[in-house]
C-alpha cells in the first residue's frame, strides 16, 4: 500500500468519526440501556406515518435496525422479543422463518410503507446477531416487521428526529 493511499484511508476514517460524533444521539454515553421486555411508545395521533427507509448496521458491540418516517413524528411501536424466529404474514396469515433461532417482531399504528418505501423488504445479513429483516405485514395502517436473530438477547429501542426514526440495537 502506498503512502498517499494510506493518507487518503486515514482522511476517510478520520471524517467518518467526525460525522459520527456530530449526529444526534450518536454518543455512546447517551444511549439508553439494553433491556429485555415489551416496549411500546411513539405517537398515535395523525394519519398513518410514511415508511421511507429501512436500514442495518453493523457497529462494534452491537447490530443496528432503523426504520425512517416522513413527517414529524415516530408512529405507535411495539417492539417484542420472541423465542423463535417463526412469524406469520399479515394479512394472509401464513407462516414464515426468519434466518436464526430467536426474533423480535417490530409493530407500528398508524404507519404504512405502501406508496412511500421502495427498498428491499427482506434483508440478509452476515451480521454477528440480527440476520434478517424482513417486512412482514403492512395492512391497514399496521406495518409489522421481524427481525431473526442468532440467539435470543435482550434489544435497546430508542428514537431519533430530524428525520424521525425508529431505532433497535442487539449486542452482537
Amino acid at each position: 500500500m502506498s503512502v498517499r493511499h494510506a493518507l487518503r484511508i486515514a482522511a476517510v476514517a478520520v471524517l467518518a468519526a467526525a460525522a459520527f460524533v456530530a449526529l444526534p444521539g450518536a454518543s455512546a454515553q447517551a444511549l439508553p440501556p439494553f433491556g429485555c421486555g415489551t416496549v411500546s411508545a411513539g405517537s398515535t395521533s395523525g394519519v398513518a406515518a410514511p415508511i421511507t427507509d429501512v436500514r442495518v448496521g453493523h457497529h462494534i458491540g452491537y447490530d443496528r435496525f432503523v426504520m425512517q418516517f416522513a413527517g414529524s413524528r415516530v408512529p405507535h411501536y411495539t417492539v417484542t422479543p420472541k423465542s423463535s424466529a417463526v412469524f406469520w404474514l399479515d394479512p394472509s396469515n401464513k407462516r414464515v422463518t426468519l434466518r436464526g433461532t430467536a426474533g423480535i417482531k417490530i409493530a407500528l399504528f398508524p404507519a404504512s410503507g405502501l406508496g412511500s418505501f421502495h427498498g428491499p423488504t427482506d434483508i440478509k445479513t452476515t451480521f454477528p446477531q440480527l440476520l434478517e429483516a424482513r417486512n412482514i405485514g403492512d395492512f391497514e395502517a399496521v406495518t409489522s416487521w421481524g427481525l431473526g436473530l442468532r440467539h435470543q438477547s435482550c434489544k435497546r429501542v430508542f428514537t431519533l428526529s430530524g428525520p424521525p426514526r425508529l431505532v433497535i440495537d442487539v449486542p452482537g
